[in-house]
């Protein structure tokens, strides 16, 4: 069987899948033992066939066991849990920067654009506060600052949107929703991507977070294609886990504005754009 072949029947994209899902189901068991090296065994075949197969595929996958090699891993510094995100997702920025390089992914695809995104940036706001909100009422988590000072609220936003966002949002979106789509179909390659993401989440230990997760994955994946902007779903995810471990367990009252408002300002600005578009516009969301 060649290459060709390999690829026709998709036997590249199941064993790795099912490694990723496996090892996932066993951290879901309360075996992180067991399920590391078996992400560590899929990071090396991953890579040993990425150097004989040309195959964007395998880059893609490499980056959730080794993401999650990283997390478990990495050095606690911090007694507080917010401190150690940027440590855990910084060095993604690494390999994401090179599958950029590289061409595995192109800017277009990865969403490197910040067109539409004020016209955007209301649906990803509504979008995000009512995702953690539904989440919230999942887990209950605690509010994850010590405080609700300034600097506190900030170093949370920042984390969020610019760690936590960015390289979730390129791994299961722009990277792996990508290539699964090109492989399988739209319909397919999202679903796949968003059960793979929610599987990811297994630490939680909670059937109904995997679920919900996935939900929120096809949200996401639902928003690059209407965005196709890794900006706007970095921003909603970024948001969407502010709400969930800032805003509702401070004040959940004020939620109804925050997904309520956004939500009227976005539908006003459709409402003007088809305007506008069919008054002779181009049809086009500009900046």
């Amino acid at each position: 069987m060649n290459a060709k072949d390999i690829t026709r029947f998709n036997l590249d994209l199941i064993l790795p899948v099912f490694l990723i899902l496996l090892a996932e189901l066993l951290i879901f068991l309360g075996k992180p033992n067991v399920a590391m090296p078996i992400h560590a065994l899929n990071l090396i075949l991953l890579i040993l066939s990425s150097i004989y197969i040309n195959n964007r595929i395998y880059p893609a996958l490499m980056l959730m066991p080794l993401f999650r090699l990283l997390n478990v891993a990495m050095p606690v510094f911090f007694d507080l849990t917010l401190y150690s995100y940027a440590m855990v997702y910084a060095p993604m920025f690494i390999p994401i920067f090179f599958i950029l390089k590289d061409g595995f992914v192109g800017r277009a695809e990865a969403g490197l654009t910040f067109k539409g995104f004020w016209f955007y940036l209301p649906l990803a706001i509504s979008s995000g506060f009512a995702l953690g909100w539904g989440e919230y009422n999942v887990i209950h988590p605690q509010l994850l600052t010590p405080g609700a000072n300034i600097k506190d609220v900030l170093i949370l936003i920042v984390t969020m949107i610019f760690f936590v966002g960015i390289v979730e949002e390129f791994i299961f979106r722009s990277s792996l929703q990508t290539v699964l789509e090109e492989r399988l179909g739209p319909i397919a390659g999202l679903l796949l991507a968003s059960v793979i993401f929610g599987f990811m989440h297994s630490g939680y230990q909670l059937p109904l977070e995997l679920l919900y997760v996935t939900f929120a994955g096809v949200v996401f994946g639902l928003l690059f294609w209407l965005t196709k902007s890794l900006p706007i779903i970095s921003l909603a995810h970024g948001i969407t886990n502010i709400s969930l471990f800032l805003v509702v367990p401070l004040d959940p009252r004020i939620l109804i504005y925050l997904i309520l408002v956004p939500a009227l300002i976005f539908v006003f600005y459709a409402y003007v754009f088809k305007r506008i578009s069919g008054v002779g516009g181009n049809g086009k969301v500009q900046n």
